[in-house]
């Protein structure tokens, strides 16, 4: 779940889980990368992608499309 509400809690929200991408950050890491540091953090892949779709539109992160590289601002 993307956002908490009275069914889902802080902790379970996609929201909360964002900063384990921040945490232990690395330059230069690749999208693939980031998964596997961050594998048991999230319930699966589409909700590790929401979570960086989200740091991107709010300008935490760029990805190089041809590299898959992430550059955390």
């Amino acid at each position: 779940m993307l956002v908490p509400s009275k069914f889902t809690r802080l902790e379970e929200s996609t929201l909360f889980k964002m900063r384990k991408v921040l945490m232990g950050k690395s330059q230069g890491e690749t999208v693939q990368d980031v998964y596997h540091r961050t594998h048991g953090v999230f319930q699966d892949a589409t909700e590790f992608l929401h979570a960086l779709d989200v740091l991107y539109v709010l300008g935490m992160l760029t990805i190089e499309v041809e590299t898959g590289s992430i550059d955390y601002a």
